[in-house]
């Protein structure tokens, strides 16, 4: 049997969020971001909506970083960043906005005066989406280049073991 404690360098930030439903209903939401310094260039995602269920997904970290660039006009494939949003469902484009059929999207909106980060993925019947502080999110993902900067991503990752994986069906 394992004596040794299991030691975790998983880098964590629990934050309280919006869960916008394809009805435009806000329900509130927890959601914990997660870092793996030996998965440097993934977020994990996951969000507790309704109590039974847990959502998880995982994203690049580079969508997470958000300058004043992507502050000050469009970005991302659906160019909402900046722009200030109504109260309704999210991931509908408007009449001058594209919109994205599939992928996962992590978007800066404005919301009531304040930034926000919009996280959305393809669901059943549209999209769903979190809407959670940029501010704590944006400390949160300095944090983790920091830890590993984007110049030691690469040495972080076995391409060949990966790839090797993915051929036999593991990951």
């Amino acid at each position: 049997m394992w004596s040794r404690p299991i030691v975790s360098n998983v880098v964590t930030l629990d934050v309280n969020a919006t869960y916008l439903t394809d009805a435009g209903k806000r329900v509130p939401a927890l959601v914990s971001l997660g870092f793996d310094p030996l998965d440097p260039v993934a977020i994990t995602v996951r969000a507790q909506v309704d109590e039974p269920r847990l959502a998880m997904a995982t994203f690049a970290r580079a969508l997470f970083v958000v300058d004043d660039d992507r502050w000050a006009g469009p970005a991302g494939p659906a160019g909402l960043a900046g722009r200030d949003e109504p109260d309704g469902p999210a991931g509908q484009a408007g009449p001058d906005e594209p919109s994205v059929a599939d992928g996962a999207r992590v978007e800066p909106v404005v919301r009531g005066g304040r930034r926000l980060l919009s996280v959305s993925v393809p669901c059943p019947g549209g999209r769903a989406a979190l809407e959670m502080s940029a501010t704590r999110v944006s400390a949160f993902i300095q944090r983790t280049y920091t830890l590993v900067p984007v110049a030691a991503e690469a040495a972080m990752i076995d391409l060949d073991l990966d790839l090797g994986l993915a051929a036999l069906g593991c990951g």
